[in-house]
């Protein structure tokens, strides 16, 4: 018995050890605070939710979707989601980009950024929400995986 207990003792701590290995730069990331904007409250910003590759590419091919790319403006213009537009994370709080793009506040957003680890998507996603948009999706594998797909894309300078 006391053989087992210390299997199964060995067996977790090299499970937490691998654990931290594996992951170290991610919770190097979060104790620097660069998820602070990261983690979202249902209850709190219900018209958000979280939409993986196969819904995202649905809603562009039934053109149901306004694309929205948080990435800066020198990103979005070497790359970006045929047909999105650029609202930079950084300059959020300039509501009159918002204005001038007119999208209505029932409009299905996707917001997405460079990919999983990059967090503005879900920053801006708050956002948009706090300024009345109702159906807000961030797209969690964004620029990265859509282009690893050979999805429609564009480069662009004048958005």
């Amino acid at each position: 018995m006391k053989k087992l207990l210390t299997h199964i003792l060995f067996i977790i701590v090299l499970g937490v050890f691998l654990g931290f290995g594996t992951n170290f730069r991610l919770i190097k990331q979060f104790l620097g605070g660069e998820f602070q904007y990261g983690f979202i409250s249902s209850e709190e910003y219900p018209s958000v939710s979280f939409i993986m590759l196969p819904e995202a590419e649905g809603l562009f091919s039934m053109n149901e979707a306004q694309f929205i790319d948080s990435r800066n403006v020198e990103a979005f213009k070497a790359g970006h989601i045929a047909g999105a537009v650029n609202i930079p994370f950084e300059e959020k709080s300039d509501t009159s980009l918002l204005a001038e793009l007119s999208i209505p506040k029932e409009k299905i957003l996707v917001i997405y950024c460079d990919g999983s680890e990059c967090q503005s998507s879900v920053g801006l996603s708050r956002f948009l929400h706090e300024q009345g948009f109702t159906d807000i999706r961030v797209f969690f594998g964004g620029w990265k995986e859509w282009q690893m797909e050979g999805l429609p894309t564009e480069i662009s300078d004048d958005k």
